[in-house]
């Protein structure tokens, strides 16, 4: 490997691993609040917080990646800039296209391993997380999860599990949703699907929904839906993603 090949591999890789260790600072700080205002009224160890912060942070750096790789490339050309660095490869024959190549390829082969371990371990301990977290809420039965696809639902009522998927929340209302409702021995019951759900209370209004059931469709304009999931309680979701899209938009802003 050149020397010059060497340089810009150690320099921009150390570029990278400072962006995101201060990153994930920072998510576990904001975390950390999260999670104590969430264990406020509940009788654990002051740890407890910490542990789960660990867990959930993560996740939700893997989000931020695109941020910071931007971040990483800006840094490192700066340092470049800085120290007249850039001149010094010009002057050695070195082409811009070529720095770009090298760095292209790191970018990539650190994407690669972001993708295949990272990845993987974000998701099973955000899985755990959840896991977790649910066993403190009120009612242990209903756990309810925000992420790019919409609002997801996993609701038990009278031994029927209903997974629910939302695309769309708009202050009490679910739009684009999709029900599938399951027996305790996970045997489908019923489908339904409706793009008007009021959420306020625990007692859903269901508006032009389709119900699938053994292979045949009806439609019924107002469907009254059982739920241990209501409009407080997404607020309370909601709350505790604040500072994760605060943080986000921080970036855009500066962008």
């Amino acid at each position: 490997m050149k020397t010059y090949t060497k340089f810009l591999l150690y320099g921009f890789v150390k570029s990278f691993f400072n962006v995101f260790l201060i990153i994930i600072s920072l998510v576990f700080i904001l975390n950390i609040l999260k999670e104590i205002e969430f264990f406020t009224d509940k009788d654990v160890s002051s740890l407890y917080p910490i542990y789960l912060s660990l867990m959930n942070s993560p996740s939700i750096v893997f989000e931020m990646f695109p941020f910071i790789f931007l971040i990483t490339t800006q840094f490192f050309f700066l340092k470049l800039f800085n120290n007249d660095e850039i001149n010094i490869f010009k002057y050695s024959g070195l082409k811009n296209i070529k720095i770009i190549k090298i760095l292209s390829f790191i970018s990539f082969f650190i994407g690669i391993l972001i993708i295949t371990v990272f990845y993987t371990l974000s998701s099973n301990l955000q899985h755990y997380y959840l896991q977790v977290k649910n066993n403190f809420s009120v009612d242990k039965l209903y756990l309810a999860v925000v992420n790019k696809n919409g609002l997801w639902i996993k609701d038990v009522v009278d031994n029927e599990t209903s997974i629910i998927n939302s695309s769309k929340i708009d202050n009490n209302f679910l739009t684009n949703t999709f029900i599938t409702t399951f027996d305790k021995n996970f045997k489908l019951i019923r489908s339904l699907k409706s793009d008007k759900i009021d959420i306020k209370n625990n007692e859903w209004l269901i508006y032009d929904a389709t119900i699938f059931k053994d292979n045949i469709s009806q439609k019924k304009n107002l469907i009254k839906f059982i739920s241990n999931f209501n409009q407080k309680k997404k607020k309370n979701l909601f709350l505790n993603l604040i500072l994760f899209f605060f943080f986000k938009f921080f970036f855009l802003k500066d962008k």
